[in-house]
């Protein structure tokens, strides 16, 4: 079942997020992430779409996912995500037949899956398009637009008006900050929030021609009535990852935020990004050895890494996964500082010396001036 018996090859990461998830790991076997009792709670697919594939790419996807199921097919399915670009190189019918195959191979609770999701980008926006979305029960649409050009410009809101029309649960918009100025960057948020979507994710906001604090793009946000999570998701006020956060039950991922209870993550597809229970593996880049792995009746998977056991201290990789979720670290003041390292601890210090978090009872709450150095805070506890 596994392509490489040991993992050599270091994760190729896509973004500053992924590398600060991936930083931490341990290479492991692969026969310690893949163990063979498996789990009984509920299980999540990501399905990899890159915008160049070769023409059986479907059915290698088809292949990925039955190899999968000799393990997991006992697991209830409660997410798939078809994520990249999946209408840029794959026709209509080779979708539905993969999106039945997924759904035949992992079955659900309820018999329909919780969370169905489907990435596409404005150029997609079509009604052919949002009607196989529909039609393949994808229930969450995420939309990827650029900023960088005024959304008058683009014809933004009837791209919007048209995915209202359909209907979906969730829309989430990703909008990607990159290139874009001040004040396109308002326009655009006043265009998105006056469509009510769910979710809006903003990226890149550092690579601004002019960035825009975090803190800043808050208030903004505050104004709309969306609530900061993260580093960069805002969501409604009443919206279900808001009431996981409540709850203490929220986690941050590379692919966004869900529940605790989402420990599993299949990652099928070229160069696709998996984790399972306490670590994270990763599919091969090199589409010649994919197809030859895959049809040889072998996972593609290129590394695989697992974290330091948290039970013996709290990890910097632990603190970081907090103030993402919370804006906060725990701080009892009798038993938990003894366990954390110097070097953490010098850190947090540091953290407070300079106003980014501030002694709030038994925890470390991340100030206005914190947030806009999120970032910064978390590679330094991740270095520590």
């Amino acid at each position: 079942m596994y392509g490489n018996q040991a993992s050599d090859i270091h994760f190729n990461v896509q973004t500053p997020i992924e590398e600060g998830f991936l930083k931490p790991l341990v290479n492991c076997r692969q026969e310690v992430l893949f163990p063979k009792e498996s789990a009984i709670a509920p299980l999540a697919l990501n399905l990899f779409f890159p915008e160049q594939s070769d023409q059986d790419y479907a059915e290698l996807l088809e292949k990925e996912v039955s190899l999968y199921a000799k393990r997991f097919q006992h697991r209830k399915l409660s997410k798939i995500w078809f994520r990249g670009s999946p209408l840029r190189r794959m026709k209509a019918g080779e979708l539905t037949e993969l999106a039945f195959h997924c759904n035949l191979t992992f079955p659900s609770s309820s018999g329909t899956v919780g969370e169905s999701g489907f990435e596409c980008e404005v150029a997609d926006v079509t009604p052919g398009n949002l009607a196989l979305m529909k039609g393949l029960r994808f229930n969450h649409i995420l939309l990827a637009m650029a900023a960088a050009i005024p959304p008058e410009k683009q014809h933004i809101s009837s791209v919007l008006d048209l995915v209202d029309e359909y209907r979906f649960q969730e829309r989430w918009y990703r909008l990607n900050a990159r290139d874009a100025d001040p004040d396109t960057l308002s326009c655009w948020l006043g265009t998105l929030t006056r469509h009510n979507p769910g979710m809006i994710e903003i990226c890149h906001l550092d690579e601004m021609d002019t960035p825009i604090p975090l803190s800043q793009v808050a208030n903004l946000m505050r104004e709309h009535h969306y609530q900061l999570l993260g580093d960069r998701f805002f969501v409604t006020l009443n919206h279900p990852l808001m009431q996981l956060q409540q709850q203490n039950n929220l986690q941050y991922t590379p692919w966004g935020l869900c529940s605790l209870y989402t420990t599993d993550w299949l990652g099928i597809g070229l160069g696709a990004l998996g984790k399972l229970g306490n670590g994270y593996y990763q599919n091969t880049e090199r589409a010649e050895r994919y197809r030859n792995q895959v049809s040889g009746k072998q996972l593609p998977v290129c590394c695989s890494g697992l974290y330091p056991d948290c039970q013996q201290k709290p990890y910097p990789w632990l603190l970081v996964s907090q103030l993402l979720c919370t804006h906060t670290i725990h701080w009892p003041e009798s038993s938990s500082q003894s366990k954390l390292t110097r070097a953490v601890q010098t850190t947090l210090a540091n953290a407070v010396s300079k106003g980014w978090v501030q002694r709030d009872q038994e925890k470390l709450a991340l100030t206005e001036s914190g947030l806009d150095h999120l970032h910064t805070l978390c590679r330094n506890l991740q270095d520590s």
